[in-house]
């Protein structure tokens, strides 16, 4: 076979996999998708990113500033099995969703981090000082030095059952030891009863990136295709 008819047989099957409308096509078409991002796109980007997790899908509304409904039971494999009637920041509770403002969410949560000598002034000037959604994708970046404000991704750490790891808040860094805090939650993450994390004692070890930009609701692919595994199987 000399070059030329290489060149049509790969022409040929290139047509075949993009348009064909056969099932087989489809399949195919899926699998090259899958390695092209799995071992090309992501590779590259932790490259250029200088992280192993360039883009971070949140699964969870601990950085969220709306007041939400929080979940109230959960079975073995803590899935939620039932929400609360009211809606819930920081703790407190309102009667329906509510989407805070900067001065209304100081309001509300800002106690917390002016016992932590954080004042308004200077939350107002962190990054992504509104929060961010279940569902959004935030982009990952993993050459900087942590600052008070910056938003991190790290592992969670070794006595953790946590499965992914967590993106919260810097709140304080003390002779190289990083606490965390979730902007929506109460408290920061110490012994927690589901996972055992504790966010009060991060090493630089376990930071996999800052975040630095978010991109809205992509995320919710993920999380659908990740419930309707769960229910299948």
């Amino acid at each position: 076979m000399d070059l030329k008819e290489i060149k049509q047989n790969i022409k040929k099957s290139w047509n075949w996999i993009w348009n064909s409308d056969s099932i087989l096509s489809w399949i195919v078409a899926l699998i090259l998708i899958f390695i092209v991002v799995k071992f090309i796109f992501f590779p590259s980007l932790s490259l250029i990113f200088g992280t192993s997790l360039p883009l971070a899908g949140v699964e969870s509304s601990s950085m969220d500033h709306r007041a939400i409904k929080y979940c109230t039971k959960y079975d073995s494999n803590l899935n939620c099995l039932a929400k609360s009637q009211d809606y819930e920041i920081c703790g407190i509770k309102f009667n329906k969703k509510t989407n805070l403002n900067s001065d209304e969410y100081w309001k509300t949560c800002g106690q917390w981090y002016e016992e932590k000598n954080i004042s308004q002034q200077q939350f107002s000037d962190f990054s992504m000082k509104n929060g961010f959604h279940k569902g959004d994708i935030i982009i990952v970046w993993g050459r900087f030095t942590p600052r008070i404000g910056d938003i991190i991704i790290f592992q969670p750490d070794s006595e953790s059952s946590a499965p992914h790891p967590i993106i919260h808040r810097i709140v304080d860094i003390d002779n190289g030891i990083i606490q965390t805090k979730g902007d929506h939650n109460r408290e920061q993450l110490a012994g927690n009863q589901f996972y055992n994390t504790d966010e009060t004692n991060i090493n630089e070890s376990q930071i996999i990136g800052k975040a630095i930009l978010k991109i809205p609701y992509l995320g919710w692919l993920k999380i659908w295709m990740i419930d309707l595994f769960k229910k299948i199987f």
